[in-house]
């Protein structure tokens, strides 16, 4: 990777919203109730994930060049649940198997954890906390009226470019939890299947970096992202840490 933008990829890793506590305590069992935490996430986080594809769109509409737009598109096909046999055997290798995720899209895998774990009611904007909303419409904002290269350092940088790092406490806080592998394929895929949708991120990243302003866009809409998902996890890690203790917090289907 060029060092026009290794920076911003050392300095997205070295955030707090890849290094939070709450993730930390997640993958060390340190949480009062671990499975309480992950049904919370579930609850919460849903909101969030169903809109990758807005995301991306969003993205790729802003892409002057056929080959960068293409290039996302790509990722777009994989985020619906389509993959190649090299994909395929890459996942086979770390444990995944093709018939739980073929031709599912991510949301709905995302669906399948929460059912899981004992979410069963339908989901509902209206029901969502204020806390979700805030990041997702900031989120949006900042992908749909920032400049591209402010979109794309929010969507690459600052989100995909980390998912295959935040993800890890995730997959091990549900190693020592009895969720059938099937059921939590949605957290394995995403620390291997995103490197491919880092790396095509990272080199349209190279070309906005090149341009004035271009790098300084790019971490303005990194920042902007992680300091959004820090401030989710923030709230995460309180009600995690208070389950046992408050009622306000309970879970209810």
């Amino acid at each position: 990777m060029s060092t026009s933008i290794a920076d911003l990829i050392e300095e997205s890793l070295s955030h707090r919203a890849v290094n939070h506590p709450y993730l930390r305590a997640l993958s060390d069992g340190e949480l009062p109730d671990t499975r309480w935490a992950l049904t919370d996430f579930a609850r919460h986080y849903y909101g969030y994930s169903l809109h990758f594809p807005r995301y991306l769109t969003t993205v790729i509409s802003k892409l002057e060049i056929a080959a960068h737009r293409n290039s996302l598109l790509e990722n777009l096909t994989e985020e619906s649940g389509v993959y190649g046999e090299e994909e395929y055997a890459e996942l086979a290798a770390v444990g995944i198997e093709r018939e739980w995720i073929e031709g599912i899209p991510h949301p709905k895998l995302f669906q399948r954890f929460r059912e899981a774990a004992g979410i069963t009611t339908p989901y509902a904007q209206d029901d969502e906390a204020i806390e979700l909303v805030c990041w997702r419409e900031s989120f949006l904002g900042t992908l749909t009226y920032g400049s591209a290269a402010e979109a794309l350092g929010s969507l690459g940088l600052g989100t995909e470019n980390i998912v295959s790092t935040i993800y890890v406490p995730f997959v091990k806080a549900l190693s020592r939890t009895n969720f059938a592998p099937r059921d939590a394929v949605f957290f394995p895929l995403h620390t291997a299947v995103d490197d491919h949708h880092q790396a095509a991120l990272e080199e349209i990243s190279l070309h906005f970096a090149a341009l004035p302003s271009g790098k300084g866009d790019l971490r303005r809409g990194m920042i902007k992202a992680l300091s959004l998902r820090s401030s989710f996890w923030d709230w995460m890690y309180e009600r995690a840490l208070a389950c046992a203790d408050e009622p306000r917090f309970a879970l209810v289907s």
